[in-house]
């Protein structure tokens, strides 16, 4: 099930990829190789195959899948971009992406988990936490584009909003990884506002361990929150032997 799945998702991220012209030659490497690397990120949770049995077998899928697609990522840059794409920046944002893919799927685990236990609906609750972490991934990434007005208007009082919001979205993320100047890519320099003001990139090092920190939490905090507590005495349920005596 799961080879299928990602197998599936091979021919899907080639279908976009191929329509979205990712192997022209007008396109730079960097920019290649932010769009691919998106490309992957954002289908990947359609294709989720779902919780395992248990929380660590479930934990263990979620990085299993995550580098599985990260590995599907690097043969599609090295596949689009031809031999001369640099291994080293291929290596470095396909990491990021591994670790975009980490957090998301196990927020979609916790999503299906919940979802599950009250509708009582399995594949249902795996394709509803699919579908809701690719849309929340789409909605983040565009964070530039529908946010920016806002950040703009709100940077004379906050100077620091329109980094927050260049910021925010795993798309800049991405793109540090793979050494794009983002807002300056020709689209995004004729629809986004923000690339006309100054703004800051958040840092490589800073990116990985946030995500890091925020895919260990999601991870490995729902398994110690399941480890059995110890059983507890109440006061209240001891017996003295003089209340059975009449």
């Amino acid at each position: 099930m799961i080879a299928t799945r990602l197998a599936i998702l091979a021919v899907a991220v080639a279908l976009v990829l191929a329509a979205l012209g990712a192997a022209e030659t007008d396109l730079g490497p960097s920019a290649r190789l932010v769009v691919v690397t998106a490309v992957a990120g954002l289908i990947a949770p359609l294709f989720w195959p779902g919780r395992a049995a248990t929380p660590v077998r479930t934990a263990l899928r979620i990085a299993g899948w995550s580098l599985a697609v990260a590995f599907l990522a690097a043969v599609a840059v090295q596949v689009a971009g031809g031999p001369g794409q640099p291994l080293a920046r291929t290596a470095t944002a396909c990491a990021v992406l591994l670790l975009i893919l980490l957090a998301t799927h196990a927020v979609a685990a916790g999503l299906e988990e919940f979802v599950g236990t009250r509708a009582g609906d399995a594949d249902g609750a795996r394709e509803m936490a699919g579908r809701t972490a690719a849309i929340a991934l789409a909605i983040l990434g565009s964070l530039p584009l529908w946010l920016g007005p806002a950040g703009e208007l709100l940077a004379d009082r906050h100077a620091w909003t329109i980094d927050a919001v260049v910021g925010m979205s795993p798309l800049t993320h991405l793109a540090v990884a793979s050494g794009n100047d983002l807002l300056r890519n020709q689209w995004l320099y004729q629809h986004s506002n923000l690339a006309a003001l100054q703004y800051a990139y958040p840092s490589l090092t800073k990116l990985t361990l946030s995500y890091s920190a925020i895919a260990l939490a999601l991870l490995f905090v729902p398994l110690a929150a399941r480890r059995p507590g110890r059983p507890t005495h109440s006061a209240n349920t001891t017996h003295h032997p003089a209340e059975h005596v009449k």
